[in-house]
């Protein structure tokens, strides 16, 4: 009851003040440190971060892949998969391994060192490099991730589906005790 009369007298307040919360994240993501920031929390998120990032680099090595299989040039490669994505940290990532394949770098060496590609897809490529086919090597990367992000996006559906069972029977839960406890002290009343 408690909870409902600070609703009730407040709820002006509370309006305006998810109001004014949506409107600076709003502004503070167009922003360069804020749209940083926000590329950050992305990834970091428990589990989506993964599944976003998992997903990047299917459609990276699936992208990279094609292109290589057409004969465009791996700097042209590597400009092309810049404006794949809006996330701040992942264009920065492969900007850097860009930037070490002109001083001379290997594709591998140069993406070990931007922090941001899982060491399975640096070593495919490392062995694509080796032997020669990097297209083909890059493709069943590609399926790999594919694998991965449609196993977890399941994982992560078929665990929704407890959860909103329990909020739900926590909602209906409360709305009972709530009805209930009136007419239960009703009783206790001499």
């Amino acid at each position: 009851m408690a909870f409902y009369d600070i609703l009730r007298y407040n709820i002006i307040y509370i309006i305006g003040l998810i109001f004014v919360l949506i409107i600076s994240s709003v502004l503070l993501a167009k922003t360069e440190k804020g749209h940083l920031f926000f590329s950050k929390v992305v990834l970091r998120v428990p589990l989506l971060g993964k599944v976003f990032a998992q997903a990047f680099i299917a459609t990276f090595c699936n992208t990279m892949s094609t292109l290589l299989f057409a004969g465009v040039s791996v700097l042209e490669v590597f400009d092309i998969l810049t404006g794949m994505t809006a996330n701040d940290v992942i264009k920065s990532a492969i900007v850097r391994a860009k930037d070490n394949i002109v001083e001379g770098s290997n594709i591998s060496t140069s993406m070990s060192t931007t922090g941001f590609f899982p060491n399975m897809v640096i070593k495919m490529i490392q062995v694509g490099e080796e032997s020669g086919s990097l297209p083909r090597v890059l493709e069943k990367t590609s399926e790999h991730y594919e694998r991965k992000v449609d196993s977890t996006v399941t994982t992560l559906t078929s665990l929704l589906e407890p959860i909103m069972i329990v909020s739900v029977g926590a909602v209906v839960s409360i709305v009972v005790i709530a009805l209930y406890l009136p007419i239960f002290s009703m009783s206790d009343v001499k």
